[in-house]
């Protein structure tokens, strides 16, 4: 068990939220929270998340592993060349916090993001549903998306407190026995037949319980039962 604290230059840019809306695609009436607005002041932020921001779908969103999630600006330079278009409105992806340059292959599950008084958690990958489809106006983004591994992640809150646009993070790493973000997002959407690298996943303690859940049913489809 490692306790190492260091300074990464990562800063947030936008605090995004949202209440749940209606809109109307292809015809039928939906109701999303992923067309999250930028706001201009402190926010609040509680172990459900932030104030003012509420989920549309408890089932695959929200709750004490999901409560916030976090994406890096610098993906939205990729995504323009990628999908040929600009982009340059925070929240793309529906994100809470638009951060300059959060790398998932240098977070850690288990990872602690200090933010002023608060602590928050690394604890999944997005796992993207077909709504982030319609954010971004593209049917076949979601799977374009999970691809990438440029998923962000989301947080668990374990330390209230007030957030401010322009707040420097320190990152708090006290598990050396764990895994990237990137490295979960690629076994959940690409390198989906490496058994060895769920089993480690599946010894990650702080790693949410939805993901180790969707490992645990991939290996008993594959006839493995050694790690459940």
């Amino acid at each position: 068990m490692l306790h190492i604290c260091y300074f990464v230059h990562m800063k947030i840019l936008s605090i995004n939220v949202s209440e749940p809306k209606k809109i109307t695609f292809n015809g039928k009436e939906l109701i999303t929270s992923i067309y999250k607005i930028p706001v201009n002041k402190a926010v609040n932020l509680t172990e459900l998340g932030l104030e003012g921001d509420r989920q549309a779908d408890l089932q695959v969103h929200g709750g004490y592993d999901k409560a916030v999630y976090a994406y890096s600006h610098k993906h939205y330079d990729y995504w323009s060349g990628e999908l040929g278009e600009s982009f340059t409105e925070y929240g793309l992806v529906g994100e809470n916090l638009t951060i300059d340059d959060f790398d998932e292959k240098d977070i850690n599950i288990g990872d602690v993001l200090e933010i002023g008084d608060t602590r928050l958690q690394i604890s999944q990958p997005r796992i993207p549903c077909y709504k982030v489809g319609i954010k971004m106006n593209k049917r076949e983004f979601p799977k374009i998306f999970s691809k990438s591994g440029l998923l962000g992640s989301y947080l668990r809150v374990i330390q209230k407190g007030t957030i401010n646009i322009g707040d420097e993070i320190k990152i708090v790493r006290n598990n050396d026995q764990t895994m990237s973000v990137f490295n979960i997002a690629k076994l959940l959407f690409d390198d989906i037949n490496n058994k060895d690298e769920m089993k480690m996943a599946l010894e990650i303690k702080l790693l949410s319980e939805e993901v180790k859940e969707k490992f645990r049913e991939r290996l008993m489809k594959m006839g493995d039962f050694d790690a459940l």
